[in-house]
């Protein structure tokens, strides 16, 4: 058996970020855990931020996260490249820089040959070391279902950060990736969809959500966060209740992958796409307004997905205009408003 014979989603139920324990059921799991505090620890697990922050110095902040899964696509180059993509966000969402990469591996030696395992490596460390971060170790186990992902730590000043907390009335939401990521993920495994139909998605996939903003408009975004695992809205969802603010989201400017609505459409879904409505769903108002795949979109389970970004109105469109040089599916999705009896407004 050689790599290129081998489909990875074939080995799995569940690939990528739609592998997640549902968002509801993992704050029930955590709610009765006693939260850790100090002086130094800048954020914590509380807000569900993308990743932990500690300070080290006045000018010097360690950003911390981890992140695996199963196979969400077939090639391990990809599966690869996409592990460490998703992996590095959440630090590229804190507004820090990736450093130092560690591999968490599973892997079942007994049904996968060796190459796949070397081929999952090269992929991952394109990815990492084009981030300009670096593999320095990890730790790997036999098992009989293939996970790989990373632990990663960056640098940033802790007044310079983003987080969950920041958004404010006023500002602009504004996403650089396209999503759908999950429906033709699904559509990909149960050969709804070829392999050149999923090959936008991967592309998106791989691509690190490194903004390289200039510092003032690095200072005009107000706060941010990776859209994965519990979709746009699900991550919105953190987003207003860390800044006790209300987010209106226009569904029809979500901008969507190439076929995604018509895997949506046909009713492609994964599990994640009904444990995530059913996480938001109480925090939600219009829902009633859309159609199906709109709302599918909204809730669609995202691996290596974009930035939500909540940017100071005054500068959204110089945000935008430079995120566009890199992510040209990046658009303006919503606002943010005071309070309301909603914390997410959808419309059509």
């Amino acid at each position: 058996m050689e790599a290129s014979t081998v489909r990875l989603t074939h080995t799995v139920k569940k690939g990528g970020c739609a592998a997640k324990i549902a968002a509801g059921t993992l704050a029930d799991l955590l709610r009765t855990l006693p939260l850790s505090t100090h002086p130094d620890l800048l954020v914590g697990r509380d807000l569900f931020d993308d990743a932990a922050v500690w300070r080290v110095s006045d000018e010097v902040a360690m950003v911390q996260t981890l992140d695996f899964f199963t196979p969400i696509l077939d090639d391990p180059h990809d599966f690869g490249a996409v592990a460490a993509a998703n992996a590095l966000s959440d630090v590229f969402a804190m507004g820090a820089t990736p450093v130092t990469a560690l591999t968490i591996l599973a892997y079942p030696l007994d049904t996968l040959p060796p190459d796949v395992l070397q081929a999952l490596m090269a992929g991952a460390i394109d990815v990492i070391h084009g981030a300009g971060a670096h593999l320095v170790g990890g730790h790997s186990i036999e098992d009989d279902t293939l996970k790989l992902g990373f632990a990663v730590t960056g640098l940033g000043h802790p007044q310079r950060l983003w987080t969950n907390a920041g958004a404010r009335p006023g500002d602009v939401l504004l996403l650089t990736k396209a999503v759908g990521t999950g429906t033709l993920a699904g559509a990909r495994k149960n050969d709804e969809i070829d392999a050149a139909a999923m090959a936008p998605a991967i592309a998106s996939m791989r691509q690190v959500n490194r903004l390289d903003l200039p510092p003032e408009l690095h200072a005009a975004v107000h706060a941010a966060t990776d859209v994965t695992g519990f979709g746009v809205l699900g991550h919105g969802l953190h987003v207003a209740r860390g800044s006790g603010v209300s987010l209106p989201i226009d569904a029809a400017t979500v901008p969507l992958l190439p076929g995604a609505a018509d895997t949506l459409r046909r009713g492609i879904l994964t599990k994640a796409h009904t444990s995530n409505t059913r996480y938001v769903a109480p925090y939600v108002a219009g829902r009633c307004d859309l159609d199906e795949v709109a709302w599918w979109s909204l809730v669609d389970p995202q691996t290596s997905g974009g930035l939500l970004l909540s940017v100071a109105a005054e500068e959204a469109e110089a945000v935008l205009a430079h995120v566009r040089e890199r992510f040209q599916r990046a658009g303006r999705i919503g606002e943010v408003t005071a309070a309301g009896e909603a914390a997410l407004i959808v419309g059509a």
